[in-house]
């Protein structure tokens, strides 16, 4: 950043920080570079979410809620932090890190937290009723309560969300019957008796510990790297250019390693997915981090998701039990990366739940661009490789032809693979069968019977099953519309409103 010579106040603008559900985030970290990386002897003070211990000695070691001196944020995965006791000085994940506020080191406040957010994170299926947080509400200088409640009656599980007003001279409540100096004093209260809200506070809800990624800002300008740098930990599948590895990066970060195992005639083809990869930079796209040719097998060092892809993860316990909010979350995921290819003027031509990878807080990132192609006036002529038959769309599998427009059609796809939790599209007909149906008879997929797709949801699917390429929508508007997915349905906070 350059700014140690400057007084705090302008080290706090130039830093330019934000809460991002309560995680230190930085909106100019991606256009910082390593030579930046200098040192302020004084910073906001940070909080250690999680605790941390490496033997790597550029990196802080430091336990849970141990306060740190932030003395640079530039790199967008890692923050350079002093401890405020031992006075050491180190680099610290920045998922890691919270800062420091009167309620920050509360394990129960989840900061900049949204509405839809909080939502999500309640209703997974680990978290009994009566899980909670408290959150910056969009009211300025206001909380809101957000707790988990089951309702036997109807076998209804939901999220309900309470109002904590501030009052002038400090206090804080729900209701202005029960005042309250602190937020702590009234968690405490509402988690020994409901009081007018629907049930008591039992849990907090957990934080998912953040699976370290990203290589340290004086490696990360690095491209070619030693094979001797890469520990292979355990395979994880096998892909069309080799095998996929779970292993560790220079002893720091988790990555994924995707080894070539053929020679020869595919080391053209690896390159040009490598030289694809290498110029896409968005957060929702699997990012890539380093290439090692030294010796075969070729490896590329990619960024590690801990839950695999996305068509298997729907299948296991928890993913069957995702509600509707997990599920347009991922949604509005998947358009997100897909629209900035849409505005780089690429095709994904493989776009399925195989080929999308889940980490933690059911975070998705497109992957698997081993068939992706910087498109010629827009569209792509296969050359022989294989089409997915049940995700393409059916002039492509008449003519070769792949456009983005394809590619929304295979979102369709995808956004039936999530809403049946991992239903196989098209169920046990054959793909000679399938290709017939759909550029013969006009045949789309029904409905499904899963409860979590909505009558608007399968509109989009039909949407994006449009019969004229130029029809279907993009996928801009698909990532707005999942975003937006609740926003004319949102309710008040009527639970708070009535209890008042």
């Amino acid at each position: 950043m350059g700014n140690c010579c400057q007084p705090p106040e302008a080290v706090s603008k130039e830093i330019k920080q934000v809460r991002l559900s309560g995680i230190l985030h930085n909106t100019n970290a991606e256009n910082k570079s390593k030579e930046e990386t200098t040192i302020n002897s004084t910073g906001p003070l940070v909080i250690a979410l999680h605790s941390l211990q490496s033997e790597n000695n550029a990196i802080l070691n430091f336990n849970k809620g141990d306060k740190l001196v932030l003395e640079n944020d530039s790199d967008p995965d890692w923050c350079l932090v002093r401890h405020v006791n031992s006075e050491t000085r180190g680099f610290a994940p920045r998922t890691y890190l919270v800062f420091d506020t009167i309620v920050g080191n509360e394990d129960w406040f989840f900061g900049d937290t949204v509405r839809e957010d909080a939502e999500r994170m309640l209703l997974q299926p680990e978290n009994m009723a009566g899980t909670f947080l408290i959150r910056n509400s969009h009211i300025s200088g206001t909380y809101a309560l957000s707790l988990k409640d089951y309702v036997p009656q109807t076998n209804e599980v939901l999220v309900r969300h309470y109002k904590i007003r501030t009052l002038d001279n400090g206090g804080y409540f729900i209701s202005p019957s029960r005042i309250f100096s602190t937020l702590k004093e009234l968690v405490a209260h509402y988690s020994e008796a409901s009081d007018g809200i629907c049930r008591t506070l039992f849990k907090v809800c957990p934080r998912t510990r953040p699976t370290i990624t990203g290589p340290l800002p004086d490696s990360r300008d690095e491209y070619e790297v030693p094979f001797e740098s890469l520990q292979f930990i355990q395979l994880l599948g096998k892909g069309n250019f080799g095998e996929v590895f779970h292993g560790i990066w220079n002893g720091t970060c988790d990555v994924a390693i995707k080894c070539l195992t053929s020679s020869g005639v595919l080391s053209d083809e690896f390159r040009r997915e490598v030289a694809v990869m290498k110029a896409i930079t968005h957060p929702k796209i699997v990012r890539l981090y380093a290439i090692c040719t030294e010796r075969e097998p070729f490896c590329i060092i990619m960024e590690y998701l801990c839950k695999g892809n996305l068509q298997l993860y729907l299948k296991t316990p928890h993913g069957k039990q995702l509600r509707l909010p997990s599920l347009v979350h991922m949604a509005a995921q998947i358009a997100d990366g897909m629209k900035y290819l849409e505005s780089s003027n690429l095709i994904h031509r493989d776009l399925a739940a195989r080929n999308i990878l889940v980490g933690d807080g059911d975070v998705v990132k497109l992957a698997d661009f081993g068939l992706a192609r910087i498109m010629d006036d827009a569209i792509y002529v296969t050359k022989g490789g294989k089409l997915p038959i049940k995700w393409t769309a059916p002039e492509a599998l008449m003519s070769c032809h792949c456009t983005i427009k394809s590619d929304i059609w295979s979102y369709g796809i995808v956004l039936y693979e999530i809403f049946t939790h991992g239903e196989m599209p098209y169920q046990g007909m054959k793909n000679q069968q399938v290709i017939d149906l759909i550029t013969k008879h006009n045949y789309r997929l029904p409905r499904p019977t899963d409860p979590e797709c909505s009558d608007p949801v399968y509109e989009i699917m039909m949407l994006c099953w449009k019969e004229k390429p130029e029809e279907r929508p993009t996928f801009e508007y698909l990532y707005h519309y999942f975003t937006d997915y609740y926003i004319s349905s949102e309710t008040s906070y009527r639970e708070a409103e009535r209890i008042n």
